[in-house]
């Protein structure tokens, strides 16, 4: 079976990051997001898969796959939306296939997915999760067979606070259903194609499963990532340890994710934040609630809450920085407030 995993995107709520580096290849916990989603499809016996790209796609060159996976690339000439990348490559998809948002962290169970897509007779089925309020989702209930009755893209905010299912970004389809699309032109899964197949009493199914899964495209969620990821709350995923670390254990508060070649000084102090590869930061700095990118210099005594730090930038000493986000290459020269 082939997976096609969208990654397209821009990542816009991750700027400054995604600037230089697509949200599939942000790392979590030391290794890039694309890599977990490729390991949880090796752990269920997929072994191809296709990257669909636009923004950054140069970024892509040279990734590799878990051994005995293949995997090919096809770049959108333009923005397509969530189905219109999938219909670019129809010529390449003779049976059923998987679908993967880019920016999806999850313990799905992809074996029994695929099982119940084919025991129902369905052309597409969603994977399903449960969550208490759905306000920043759209709610897809089910009848008593699991068959989708309806989207509702704006729940009301009774609905969205009672919770229910959401779209997990997670899809077992048919390659039939590609030819309600038209080629070339936007498209979306989520508001046309799966509302025209249930027009037309197509069989969709929902997939339902409460394990783990998060949307990583915000910083908070981008976060919380790491932190599930450390805490062991996300199956078959583990931190890779980092390379040339270089910190006092005194510096390092709670929920901390430092990157390959790091260093923190004695008298510096971080908590709750994820630090990329080659940060340094000197002496009593301190970094809250932030991520900082590549390669960047953080001198003494800065201060830095809730921020997001594009790559190579320099923050001079004493800067007091409060929910800034620095674009890459930059240099804050020493002693300002923002």
């Amino acid at each position: 079976m082939k997976a096609l995993i969208l990654a397209g995107g821009e990542g816009t709520r991750l700027l400054p990051l995604t600037l230089t580096t697509p949200k599939p290849l942000l790392p979590i916990a030391n290794k890039p997001h694309l890599s977990h989603i490729l390991d949880v499809l090796s752990r269920h016996m997929i072994d191809e898969a296709v990257l669909l790209t636009g923004f950054g796609a140069e970024n892509f060159d040279g990734f590799s796959p878990p051994s005995g996976m293949s995997l090919g690339f096809a770049r959108e000439p333009e923005p397509l939306g969530t189905a219109g990348p999938v219909k670019m490559v129809e010529d390449s998809l003779e049976d059923t296939f998987l679908v993967f948002n880019g920016d999806v962290l999850s313990g799905v169970d992809l074996s029994a997915m695929i099982a119940q897509h084919r025991s129902s007779g369905a052309v597409a089925t969603l994977y399903l999760t449960p969550v208490p309020d759905a306000t920043a989702f759209g709610l897809v209930p089910l009848d008593a067979s699991g068959r989708v009755e309806r989207f509702v893209e704006k729940p009301s905010p009774e609905e969205a606070v009672g919770g229910g299912l959401i779209n997990a970004g997670t899809y077992v389809l048919e390659p039939s259903v590609l030819k309600r699309m038209p080629a070339g032109r936007r498209w979306s899964f989520e508001r046309e194609l799966f509302p025209t197949l249930l027009d037309e009493g197509q069989p969709v199914f929902g997939y339902t499963d409460d394990g783990y899964w998060i949307d990583i495209g915000t910083p908070e969620r981008y976060l919380q990532a790491h932190w599930d990821v450390m805490e062991g709350r996300v199956p078959g995923v583990a931190v890779t340890p980092a390379r040339g670390l270089r910190m006092s254990a005194q510096a390092i508060g709670p929920r901390v994710s430092a990157g390959n070649q790091c260093s923190v000084a004695a008298g510096a102090r971080i908590t709750s934040s994820v630090l990329l590869s080659g940060v340094l930061v000197a002496q009593e700095a301190r970094i809250e609630r932030s991520i900082i990118g590549n390669d960047v210099e953080i001198e003494v005594g800065a201060v830095l809450t809730d921020c997001i730090v594009g790559d190579r930038v320099r923050v001079g000493a004493g800067n007091q920085l409060r929910g800034a986000r620095v674009a890459p290459g930059l240099t804050i020269p020493a002693g300002g407030v923002t």
